[in-house]
């Protein structure tokens, strides 16, 4: 498996303190199946260095070192985790925060920035040549509220990644139920661990690649954590597993059909039965 989506690197953001909690962390990726990892430290948010990249350029290189010297059998690759804030498009293109070389880009959106706007900046980067990778959405309100909008972007052309823990339930039901509905409309591409240690949330994928099993079938979760991580890490076009489906239109399609079929069952004695507030409102009108 491939876990896209760590934050491994000691002493930089919100992850581990020093490189003995990164060697552990390496060693549970190892230990779970994980044959290749791509460290994505946080940029312009949560660092501990004012977002100084000359540090966070020397600690990167000082983790290859150390992971070459610990002899755990793990690929590493690098990128980041971008915050989304206006200027986000020419940092991405000045800095070059792709994973490796490649055309994909890792980027977090605070929940205030998941507005209209961000059609707009992410069909610039998409414009470059870039595709954006959003980050954990079933984490975000903006995105848990307006579902609609990680489908408009998706359907730019976006990536999206999901948090293993998020599968399982380590961050509440109502993320749980987010990634269903995501998954169910076909807007996940990625699962990956989001890991920021090597107990709390550690970088453990198999778990949640058998809890989508049952969502989306065996062998495109397994293509989450395997096909899908290659083909970004090769620089190649993204599997195609699937056309997006907005979970807005479905929900108001829905609700007018069943609208429609009680109505009609009440024209014709039969249908659909109502429900407890209509059936008590009916009650109340008959007996008067």
């Amino acid at each position: 498996m491939i876990d896209l989506h760590t934050h491994m690197l000691w002493g930089w953001d919100d992850g581990p303190d020093d490189w003995p909690q990164s060697l552990s962390m390496l060693r549970v990726a190892a230990e779970d199946g994980i044959t290749a990892i791509v460290l994505t430290p946080h940029v312009f948010r949560s660092d501990r260095h004012d977002g100084d990249l000359t540090v966070l350029g020397r600690r990167m290189a000082e983790f290859d070192e150390a992971a070459a010297r610990s002899g755990v059998p793990v690929e590493l690759h690098w990128g980041a985790e971008v915050a989304v804030r206006p200027e986000v498009v020419e940092a991405i293109e000045r800095h070059r925060f792709t994973i490796d070389a490649t055309r994909y880009v890792f980027v977090e959106f605070p929940p205030a920035q998941v507005t209209e706007r961000s059609k707009i900046l992410m069909a610039r980067l998409l414009r470059k040549g870039l595709v954006p990778i959003i980050g954990h959405p079933e984490r975000n309100p903006g995105f848990v509220e307006r579902p609609e909008r990680l489908y408009d972007l998706v359907a730019q052309g976006c990536a999206v990644q999901v948090t293993a823990m998020s599968l399982t339930g380590g961050f509440g039901r109502d993320a749980q139920r987010a990634v269903r509905l995501f998954m169910n409309h076909n807007l996940v591409h990625i699962i990956a661990s989001d890991a920021h240690g090597d107990v709390l949330r550690p970088p453990v994928l198999s778990r949640a690649a058998k809890v989508a099993e049952a969502i989306v079938g065996p062998e495109k979760a397994r293509a989450m954590v395997e096909e899908i991580p290659r083909a970004i890490l090769e620089d190649r076009a993204l599997p195609d597993w699937g056309r997006p489906t907005n979970p807005f239109r479905c929900r108001i399609w829905l609700g007018r059909r069943t609208s429609v079929a009680w109505l009609r069952g009440r024209q014709t004695g039969g249908g659909a039965a109502p429900g407890r507030a209509q059936a008590s409102a009916i009650e109340t009108k008959s007996k008067k």
